[in-house]
């Protein structure tokens, strides 16, 4: 795996290691779902990056990884019960591992998140999305 994978894959066990006042947090299937039983999910992706140059010696990649839990927006109140547990936890969690298990130099915080509804497929759903700014140090370049 790529430095990056391996700092996606320790967004997505901090993700799954989290739990609902309802149920335990699944990942997202391979395709958009059509049945909200498979709720709450999660997935973490590449949103954007940059990579840069420090002084012609040393190659430096920052990424902005999402992390995206989808929500049951059976009742709102349910829904915003979920939410309000896994703000919080989650950025618990991103605060005491910054270098997501030695995996990026840090996470370069403040973590944003929006709570807005969503589709994931045919299935609308209350979703909140992280943006998680990442911060990798490459090789010097020779």
């Amino acid at each position: 795996m790529s430095i990056i994978d391996d700092a996606i894959l320790q967004l997505q066990i901090h993700a799954l290691a989290l739990s609902t006042p309802s149920q335990k947090i699944k990942s997202a299937p391979a395709h958009p779902v059509n049945d909200a039983n498979v709720l709450p999910l999660a997935i973490a992706h590449i949103i954007e990056g940059s990579g840069q140059a420090d002084e012609a010696t040393t190659a430096r990649l920052l990424l902005t990884v999402g992390v995206d839990f989808h929500l049951s927006r059976v009742t709102l109140k349910h829904a915003y019960s979920e939410i309000d547990k896994i703000v919080p936890e989650f950025l618990q969690r991103l605060a005491g591992d910054p270098t997501l298990g030695g995996k990026v130099d840090t996470i370069v915080f403040p973590v944003t998140f929006t709570v807005t509804p969503a589709d994931w497929g045919s299935v609308i759903t209350q979703a909140v999305f992280f943006r998680v700014p990442l911060k990798f140090r490459e090789d010097p370049i020779t």
